[in-house]
């Protein structure tokens, strides 16, 4: 290979990067896998191909590492979804990216829910984070019903704020359930959890 067609060289940033993307990817596989008490830190930085040292040099301690992992998921997760949805529409595209995500991003998601589970018991100091994420799912249902009930697609006598907490709670409680059980039929239970959305939403019976 001529010096023309070598690659160039990876600046320090980059390699920076790639060697942080790596230990977080490495992280969430070892927590869906493992959970959280099987991981170190410097057992992490090994396993990604770096030094028993790196991880801890980029991240300082478990608790920030998992918050880094938080932010990783987050960033992964599917695009937006399109604006022409609206009201009901949006809640069940939702419901659908959510419960497909189990299926295609299941490592990133039981990584998530080793987290969630470690920051209600062991690790208060990461509990805004999930909490924060808790509240942008409501909000999101709970915005979505109020332009049901404006445009009449939605029962005007319901109550957003509590139906937006119930469907969230159905949401969070399969994805409980599939961490637990991994013959859990997935795509049954979306079907279900829709169902009982449009029964509770729908302005006639």
């Amino acid at each position: 290979m001529t010096s023309s067609t070598r690659r160039p060289r990876r600046t320090q940033a980059q390699r920076r990067d790639a060697a942080r993307a790596a230990i977080l990817e490495t992280a969430v596989r070892l927590l869906a896998g493992g959970g959280y008490s099987n991981m170190t830190l410097a057992d992490l930085g090994e396993r990604a191909g770096y030094s028993r040292s790196l991880a801890a040099h980029y991240f300082g301690s478990k608790p920030k590492l998992l918050a880094a992992i938080i932010d990783h998921v987050r960033e992964s997760s599917p695009p937006s979804m399109p604006d022409t949805l609206r009201g009901v529409g949006r809640i069940e595209t939702e419901i659908i990216k959510f419960f497909d995500g189990l299926v295609t991003d299941a490592e990133n998601i039981r990584a998530y829910i080793v987290i969630a589970h470690e920051a209600a018991t062991s690790l208060p100091e990461l509990l805004p984070m999930i909490h924060e994420q808790n509240v942008a799912l409501r909000t999101r249902i709970e915005a979505d019903l109020r332009e049901g009930i404006r445009d009449g697609t939605v029962r005007p006598d319901l109550e957003p704020v509590s139906l937006s907490i119930a469907i969230t709670t159905m949401i969070r409680g399969v994805a409980w359930e599939w961490f637990t059980d991994p013959n859990l039929d997935v795509m049954a239970c979306r079907q279900a959890v829709l169902d009982q959305v449009r029964v509770l939403t729908a302005t006639t019976t």
